[in-house]
C-alpha cells in the first residue's frame, strides 16, 4: 500500500480533506494566510493551524476547489465570502475574518464569484 503524501487532497464520498498530520475538511477552511515560509489555516471553529510550507504549495493543491488567491498573502474559500469593502479594499469572511485583496486580483475575482450571493459595500 502506498503511503499518503505529506500534503494531498483526499476525497471520501462528497467530503474533501487536506491531509497533513490530521485531516482538515476543506469546507471548514475559511482562508489561508502566508507568513514567510509558514501558512496559517483559519478554520470555522476558530482554530488556527500553522504549517511550515509556503502558499504556493497550497495554491496549487486547492486551485480546483472553491479556493482562490486574492493577494500574495491570502487564499480564501469562496463559499465563506460575505462582503467586500471597496474603501478598505478587503473582503469580509465567515467568523468576522478579513483579508486584503490586491487590485489585480479584484478584477479576476469579479469574474469568478456570483455577485448576487455577496454584498459589495461602497
Amino acid at each position: 500500500m502506498n503511503p499518503i503524501p505529506k500534503f494531498c487532497i483526499i476525497s471520501k464520498g462528497k467530503m474533501d480533506f487536506i491531509y497533513q498530520k490530521k485531516k482538515i475538511l476543506l469546507t471548514e477552511i475559511i482562508m489561508l494566510e502566508a507568513n514567510a515560509n509558514y501558512t496559517y489555516f483559519h478554520l470555522l471553529n476558530g482554530e488556527k493551524v500553522i504549517i511550515s510550507r509556503t502558499m504556493k504549495l497550497f495554491d496549487n493543491l486547492l486551485k480546483d476547489y472553491a479556493f482562490t488567491r486574492i493577494h500574495r498573502s491570502f487564499i480564501i474559500n469562496k463559499s465563506h465570502l460575505k462582503s467586500y469593502d471597496a474603501v478598505k479594499e478587503c473582503i469580509l469572511l465567515s467568523n468576522d475574518l478579513s483579508a486584503m485583496i490586491s487590485r489585480r486580483k479584484k478584477r479576476i475575482l469579479k469574474y469568478t464569484v456570483d455577485f448576487r450571493e455577496i454584498l459589495w459595500e461602497n
